[in-house]
């Protein structure tokens, strides 16, 4: 699957993903959605998930799914998916604020007020560095990007 974020400076950005089928979803983002799912490329190319956001989108999942409750509700949503979207979110707080001193604890905190029966995640240090390091190279790749150019990324 390709990810193609076109930066547009004066009207909503666009997410496209083109599956390996041939089929295509995309949808007007703002800079927290290209933040968001750049965060979670990175996770998910980093620790080989297959079966989370980018596995869902590729196996043929509309990407505005996720913004439509009903849809999001009716959703199927692996291990990998939850673990990733717990992370996504905790990767782009570090990038904010800094490094968490044990990610881990952070993300198990979080992840136990998803409420969901699934064991809490866990990452190794050299996992965790990988997937900080890749996505702060995606940001800034993001954050030059002039207007109107495209970042492709395969999945």
């Amino acid at each position: 699957m390709i990810m193609q974020l076109t930066k547009n400076t004066t009207k909503p950005h666009i997410i496209l993903y083109k599956r390996n089928d041939g089929t295509e979803t995309w949808m007007h983002a703002s800079d927290f959605f290209i933040r968001h799912d750049l965060s979670h490329y990175a996770i998910e190319k980093t620790l080989n998930y297959s079966t989370a956001f980018m596995g869902m989108l590729n196996n043929g999942m509309e990407i505005t799914d996720f913004e439509n409750r009903e849809k999001r509700l009716q959703l199927t949503v692996s291990e990998e998916a939850w673990y990733a979207e717990n992370m996504a979110n905790l990767f782009l707080i570090e990038i904010a604020e800094g490094n968490f001193d044990d990610f881990n604890k952070i993300s198990a905190a979080a992840f136990i007020k998803m409420n969901h029966n699934f064991p809490t995640p866990f990452i190794n240090n050299e996992e965790l560095n990988s997937v900080r390091k890749y996505l702060r190279e995606l940001l800034n790749t993001w954050k030059e990007l002039p207007d109107g150019e495209k970042i492709t990324l395969n999945f």
